[in-house]
């Protein structure tokens, strides 16, 4: 039987649920399920683990209980962030406290500023083929529409989850992913203010490529300073546009 996911057969023993759980939990941990991956079908992991599916429910459901995994209706189970429980009261802050939406930025650039310079020094042939791709998505939807295209936000976000999962680093690529949620949540609410900037569509998939060209060229320091100069152009963008409200 192949291995889906890193997923390996269990022994027929006591306490299977709470080693389909310890098994998941390992994946999760070393960075081999990563947040927003979905789970094989229930028919599949019984199949992997060699078990039944009373056994793996019992198991899913304690990773559910402790916040590992969330299901989504008729779409199935997926891997959470582990610091998802900050999502909601972030986005509730945010819609109150603009003050917040600043020290977010501060933070996100800090973590993407260092995510850029570890990819270009690790990211492998086939994440900077996955990098590259997103500018050809980004093109069929219209490179003056990325701020207001619905599929533009999830282009931009994903640009930066692909940067934290070249990291290696499994609490980084999990803190990135809510990072990333939370402005996925916020943007649309300002994106029609954003749009009125001049060339701001433009603008950004062009800072966008000069981090992926830094990466391909294996030019840290330049993935440095080009995902700073892009969050920089964000937040003075934001500042702009939340002063006339």
């Amino acid at each position: 039987m192949r291995k889906k996911f890193g997923i390996s057969k269990l022994e027929k023993s006591p306490g299977i649920p709470s080693r389909v759980t310890n098994q998941i939990i390992d994946l999760i941990t070393k960075g081999i399920l990563k947040p927003g991956d979905k789970l094989p079908s229930e028919h599949e992991m019984t199949n992997l683990f060699g078990i039944s599916r009373i056994s793996l429910r019992e198991g899913l459901k304690v990773l559910e209980a402790r916040g590992y995994i969330e299901s989504h209706e008729r779409r199935g189970k997926f891997v959470k962030s582990m610091f998802d429980d900050l999502r909601t009261p972030m986005i509730d802050h945010l819609s109150v406290s603009q003050e917040s939406m600043w020290e977010l930025i501060y933070v996100w650039r800090i973590l993407d500023a260092e995510a850029a310079a570890l990819a270009a020094n690790n990211a492998t042939l086939e994440q900077v083929k996955q990098i590259k791709q997103l500018f050809k998505e980004a093109r069929k939807i219209g490179l003056s529409k990325i701020i207001i295209a619905p599929k533009g936000i999830i282009i931009y976000t994903h640009f930066f989850e692909l940067l934290a999962n070249t990291t290696g680093n499994t609490v980084f690529v999990h803190l990135s992913k809510t990072m990333t949620d939370i402005l996925h949540e916020y943007f649309p609410i300002v994106r029609e203010r954003l749009s009125t900037i001049s060339g701001i569509s433009k603008n950004i998939v062009t800072q966008l490529r000069k981090i992926s060209d830094a990466i391909e060229k294996q030019k840290s320091e330049l993935a440095r300073i080009a995902t700073i100069d892009h969050i920089n152009y964000i937040e003075k963008s934001l500042k702009i546009v939340l002063e006339e409200i």
